[in-house]
């Protein structure tokens, strides 16, 4: 058992927990007050877990169900490296403070909630969006303490951090990988690219998948069959320039 599969079996534990608690109200007057320190430790805890939990985050800028939410973000390439399900990542932001859950009233699940009678008014409440046997219960939303993880760890920034601790022959290589990618490219296709490249020999041999790995932690490229550049990819090699 290696150190990142501990931590998700304890984060998978603790967001058992609070995913069982998310959706009730407060018993007590007193309301727990967390610290950003919360938030940024939760978020670097495992970094498998770093970019679905940023990727959870960026789905609830506005308030909305959660499981709208949690659909949003399974299958999303922010879901590549975790072993955490979306209903697990919600439950450790909730935890931590960098998203709320939001109770709604009985009244506006009321309809929701309601038997139905017959297959026509069950495809009345489909077309309506209504799901009967799945009340809204509550919504989830980002707080300010999760916008500011988004704002820290927003990925050029990362990507600026981690070539301030490379060695300055490296930022040709992430250049090279990143322009390979640029229209997808097989790891066979990066290995080419890299290939005679110094910065696999100097200062210590690495291997062209040091790399892709290092750009894949940090939303440089991601995989779908192929490597692709990301977004974020393009914004980095603007770093490079």
């Amino acid at each position: 058992m290696n150190e990142n599969t501990t931590i998700d079996e304890a984060q998978a534990r603790a967001a058992e927990a609070v995913a069982a608690d998310a959706a009730r109200p407060a018993e007590t007057a007193e309301e727990v007050v967390h610290t950003y320190g919360e938030v940024r430790t939760a978020v670097t805890a495992n970094r498998a877990n770093t970019l679905a939990l940023l990727g959870c985050l960026r789905e609830v800028l506005e308030a909305r169900p959660f499981r709208e939410a949690e659909a949003a973000v399974e299958g999303s390439r922010a879901m590549a490296l975790t072993m955490q399900n979306p209903h697990a990542l919600y439950a450790i932001l909730l935890k931590c403070g960098a998203v709320e859950s939001i109770p709604v009233p009985e009244d506006d699940t009321a309809i929701a909630e309601a038997p139905v009678d017959d297959a026509a008014a069950a495809d009345a409440h489909a077309e309506a969006g209504d799901l009967p046997d799945q009340p809204t219960d509550y919504l989830l939303a980002i707080t300010d303490l999760g916008r500011a993880a988004l704002d820290e760890f927003e990925p050029a920034k990362r990507f600026g951090e981690l070539l301030a601790g490379e060695p300055e022959g490296y930022r040709s290589a992430y250049d090279t990988v990143l322009a390979c990618c640029e229209e997808g490219a097989s790891k066979a296709a990066i290995e080419t690219a890299l290939a005679g490249h110094p910065a696999l020999a100097f200062p210590k041999q690495v291997y062209p998948g040091y790399f892709i790995s290092k750009l894949e932690t940090v939303d440089g490229i991601s995989w779908d069959g192929v490597w692709r550049t990301t977004e974020a990819g393009q914004r980095m090699r603007a770093l490079l320039a």
